[in-house]
């Protein structure tokens, strides 16, 4: 007879993430497009992306499929409200691009996917998307300010592309070291990102087992 306790398996975390080795493959490939109107698999999607926004609430503004290890072109925005005026999500099913502004604006932008990382990078201040909405109509919207860089956001996740990408393209513009010195390369952004998201999970795990042993 074992008389150590059993192992309780933390939950994984449903957005895919580095500490994610298996599906992280998933976030540098191009998502497909959806059936319309979409299939039951499709329709599950949407509903679990809008129960996690919910849940996540102001920690974030947007959310693609291909986040949650589904590469279909779906992605959801915390930019709407309802009658009582309350925010609720709005799906983007298959969206295009069709204009984006010379105009661009640098600041600062984080992905829920590389958690501990942001870098600044300029993304157009507007843009205008078609797209299919959860009943099947083609739909038009112009964005602006910072929901044009949510827009733009999701679109390069539903593209295979993260944010990491454009932080590196500003490092190759103008190459500068950390402040211990040492060069901050491309893959030096993508190493740090991953450590600290090693990090993150680490001390979530200290304070689950804490939490137990109470």
């Amino acid at each position: 007879m074992n008389s150590e306790e059993p192992k309780v398996e933390s939950p994984r975390n449903p957005i895919i993430t580095p500490s994610d080795p298996e599906r992280w493959p998933l976030l540098e490939m191009q998502s497909q497009m959806c059936g319309i109107p979409l299939d039951a698999a499709e329709q599950d999607a949407v509903l679990r992306m809008d129960e996690l926004l919910n849940h996540l609430d102001e920690e974030a503004a947007g959310l693609a499929a291909v986040q949650i290890g589904i590469p279909r072109r779906i992605f959801l925005l915390r930019n709407g409200t309802d009658a009582e005026g309350k925010t609720i999500n709005n799906a983007y099913i298959n969206p295009t691009l069709i204009s984006v502004s010379k105009e661009t604006k640098k600041t600062g932008e984080a992905c829920l996917s590389l958690p501990g990382f942001a870098g600044r990078f300029p993304r157009p201040k507007v843009v205008e998307l078609e797209y299919f909405d959860i009943q099947g109509n083609v739909q038009r919207q112009t964005f602006r300010g910072f929901w044009a860089r949510a827009v733009m956001h999701e679109m390069d996740h539903l593209n295979g592309t993260l944010i990491v990408k454009h932080f590196e393209k500003e490092v190759n513009k103008q190459p500068r070291r950390t402040k211990f010195g040492m060069r901050l390369t491309p893959h030096r952004v993508k190493v740090i990102a991953q450590r600290r998201a090693v990090k993150k999970r680490a001390r979530a795990a200290k304070k689950h087992a804490r939490a137990i042993g109470r």
